[in-house]
């Protein structure tokens, strides 16, 4: 993560995955920020307590629909409702202390970086292809139930508690999956039957990781890589 203030005296964020440059949102000078987004043609915003984002709503935003990429993180959000207007929005990350989000609301949303609570909905039904789900710890330490985009490509698993990948939903377009910090997992060997096209596996600080059911014996896996170490494939 690469955040500057800038000479113009805003924080730009140019470096991130997705390319889009955007503008840090503060509090006590939401028009100046704004007006500085417009005028340099930016499409992204955010908002972190330490770059001067304060309050509880995302008001703002009605000034700003134009927006195709979005992420608040480390805030506590009462309404999150002008997210709605926001018609070409394609990638947003948000924290879980907020109301539920519809993500079956926004037509064009492809990357999506969740802290997953229960009351979110449309996940199934959205056009998120590209999914980062963090800190999924259900008190039943299982990942029955959770919902996941249809036509995901990408998941990407961060903090979750499951010491297996049962009750995950068939993901037939699924070609990368990455797990991270999961460190209760030990069983992947559901990856053939939740993942039949897989192409690329990655797991790091995931130590108790059994690589071989479900992994070497994957009818389309093409690369393996389980903290460090190739089990299928190779870096050359």
């Amino acid at each position: 993560m690469s955040i500057e203030l800038r000479e113009s005296g805003f924080h730009e964020w140019h470096d991130h995955i997705d390319g889009m440059p955007a503008v840090g949102i503060e509090s006590n000078r939401i028009e100046d920020c704004l007006a500085h987004y417009h005028r340099h043609g930016f499409c992204g915003l955010f908002g972190h307590s330490m770059f001067g984002f304060t309050q509880d709503n995302l008001d703002f935003l009605a000034h700003a629909t134009n927006a195709k990429w979005l992420w608040f993180w480390d805030v506590s959000l009462r309404d999150v409702h002008p997210i709605y207007d926001l018609v070409d929005l394609e990638y947003f990350g948000i924290h879980p202390k907020r109301p539920g989000i519809d993500f079956s609301r926004f037509p064009k949303l492809r990357t999506a970086i969740n802290h997953w609570i229960k009351a979110d909905r449309g996940i199934s039904e959205s056009t998120i292809s590209n999914y980062h789900l963090w800190h999924y710890k259900p008190a039943a330490k299982s990942f029955e139930g959770l919902e996941l985009p249809t036509g995901v490509q990408r998941l990407e698993l961060y903090w979750a508690n499951p010491e297996t990948l049962a009750g995950l939903p068939v993901m037939q377009k699924l070609q990368v999956l990455q797990i991270h910090r999961c460190r209760n997992l030990r069983d992947l060997s559901e990856l053939p039957r939740i993942a039949p096209n897989l192409q690329k596996l990655l797991t790091t600080t995931s130590s108790k990781i059994d690589a071989t059911e479900g992994v070497v014996n994957h009818p389309a896996l093409k690369e393996a890589l389980i903290d460090g170490e190739f089990i299928l494939g190779n870096n050359d």
